[in-house]
């Protein structure tokens, strides 16, 4: 039996909380027992199939065990696609392919291939790193120079999950990623919107309907 633990964040409109992710790898058992606990969502528990994909796809296999992953804490629902990669390491973890992540937190959806696509709320997810203490973030290259102007944590941003791989293998080889110039980021589909605000329907309405450039309502 292997446990290993990664780290992530479930982001709440402008705000992330730290995730924890133990995973537990039976020496005996079937893969059809396998199971995810924590309140997740639809889009975390077809982690597993798209983690699947990815790691046969990057030359890693899949374990013919059975798992069980613990999103903790239980009592936080968790929502997205974003906790693909550090499931996925988790599961690299108990397979022994990497080691510690206790400095680390990622985030990032996964697709069949591999390939790491970008998520929402990374500025958020980067703060609460550095609330947390923790020095080092794994983003998707999309997301990195976005999350990397918050001072005193060093984000990677990484296009493969292969690549994510190697940085914890050999970080020598990899440089943090830096803000655009004058904190200017490249619009992309996962620009904040007012669907990622939960409640304060009253605000958002009033920004809504206030003309541009209106400091009052």
């Amino acid at each position: 039996m292997a446990l290993f633990k990664s780290q992530s964040a479930a982001v709440y409109g402008i705000d992330a909380q730290r995730i924890d992710i133990e995973v537990d790898m039976y020496s005996s058992g079937s893969p059809r027992d396998s199971r995810m606990v924590g309140m997740p969502d639809v889009a975390v528990r077809e982690t597993r199939e798209r983690i699947k994909s990815a790691m046969h796809n990057s030359g890693f296999g899949y374990p013919n065990k059975t798992l069980t992953i613990n999103l903790a804490p239980a009592n936080v629902r968790k929502e997205g696609a974003g906790f693909d990669l550090p499931v996925a390491l988790g599961i690299l973890g108990a397979m022994g392919v990497v080691k510690s992540l206790d400095r680390h937190i990622l985030a990032g959806e996964l697709s069949l291939d591999g390939a790491i696509r970008p998520i929402r709320g990374a500025l958020s997810i980067a703060i609460c790193a550095r609330a947390e203490g923790l020095p080092n973030l794994v983003l998707p290259a999309e997301n990195a120079a976005e999350a990397a102007v918050v001072e005193g944590v060093s984000v990677c941003g990484m296009r493969h999950l292969a690549e994510v791989v190697a940085l914890l293998q050999r970080p020598e080889e990899f440089a943090p990623a830096v803000p655009k110039p004058n904190g200017a980021f490249v619009e992309s589909s996962t620009a904040p919107d007012f669907r990622e605000v939960r409640g304060q329907t009253m605000a958002k309405r009033a920004l809504e309907v206030a003309p541009p450039g209106s400091t009052t309502f």
